[in-house]
């Protein structure tokens, strides 16, 4: 049941501190994963119409592992502990148009990711994270590239005696297109059944999800996004920022397959609401209407991190504790 805790715990940051996260327990999936997402046309006016499309791609790689033998680890055992470094790179473009008068050009962004996590019965679970990224235009790259940074750390913590509720909290902080930004980590993760579990994360990211049979994984989420530029000009640092964000919140139905021991297929079918482009630097304002929007990904699990092998195989789908 502990294995439950990482994985809650790390989709949960995934969605909250990443604009549309893959969120196929990625962080110490160790692996490649490749996505699109597409964003139907949403009216802006009577005749001008937003739309996005979105391929992403990511591989995480096993750095270091400490203080664990796979063929040994036991949760079960008092002393039981287990330390690991995973090295997170993601690329994306995303394609965003208008119908009429598109002044909108492709985005590209760049991550990289440390991440450490560290797990014991007596101590429970903590992560510690820190990020670097740039999203750019061809034209920002060349005159105006402005990085991004973001780091924090999460404490989840185990209560043998309830394992049902698993509260976590932690402070984060995102240096966003020259921004400072308070991003705290505080929700909890519970079992309702032994097929269904909820999972709530401050300000808005409310999951359901019932794990059906041996292979498949039904999900109803609701999320907040707010990073997700869609337009770069400019910098903050030289006082002509034009950046524009995509703010929306966002409903879906996912359902989650394993193909086979490596390979696993996701598909999302949402509804966004509350669409705005707004300049992060200027009074720019554009409203949009509620549209559909799609989302699919591929993962390929490398099968080389002892964390994914345990907290993954110890339980299958289906089977006692949810996901």
């Amino acid at each position: 049941m502990k294995r439950v805790v990482f994985i809650i715990l790390i989709t949960l940051l995934s969605n909250y501190c990443l604009a549309q996260s893959f969120n196929v327990r990625n962080i110490f999936n160790s692996g490649a994963t490749i996505g699109a997402e597409h964003i139907m046309p949403a009216s802006i006016n009577d005749s001008i119409n937003f739309q996005l499309i979105k391929y992403k791609i990511q591989f995480v790689k096993v750095l270091r592992t400490k203080e664990v033998d796979i063929e040994k680890f036991d949760m079960e055992n008092k002393e039981a502990k287990a330390n690991q470094l995973f090295l997170t790179s993601k690329f994306s473009v995303t394609k965003p148009s208008l119908s009429h008068q598109n002044y909108f050009k492709n985005i590209y962004n760049g991550e990289l990711e440390l991440t450490y996590i560290t797990v014991s019965r007596k101590r429970g679970v903590w992560l510690h994270a820190a990020n670097v990224s740039a999203t750019e235009s061809e034209e920002s790259i060349k005159h105006d590239f402005t990085p991004n940074f973001r780091a924090y750390s999460v404490y989840a913590h185990i209560n043998p005696k309830n394992l049902d509720f698993i509260p976590f909290v932690g402070p984060g902080i995102a240096l966003n297109q020259g921004r400072i930004l308070a991003l705290p980590v505080f929700g909890f993760w519970t079992k309702l059944s032994p097929q269904l579990s909820f999972e709530i994360i401050a300000p808005i990211h409310i999951k359901l999800k019932y794990n059906l049979a041996n292979k498949v994984e039904f999900e109803l989420a609701t999320s907040y996004n707010r990073i997700n530029a869609v337009y770069r000009e400019g910098s903050k640092y030289k006082g002509n920022d034009n950046t524009i964000n995509l703010r929306q919140l966002k409903s879906h139905l996912g359902i989650n397959t394993r193909l086979s021991e490596y390979y696993k297929v996701k598909f999302e079918m949402g509804y966004a609401v509350l669409q705005e482009l707004n300049g992060l630097s200027n009074d720019y304002s554009k409203k949009m209407n509620p549209t559909p929007y799609f989302n699919i990904s591929f993962n390929y699990n490398f099968r080389n991190s002892i964390l994914y092998k345990f907290f993954n195989e110890g339980d299958k789908l289906g089977k006692g504790a949810a996901k």
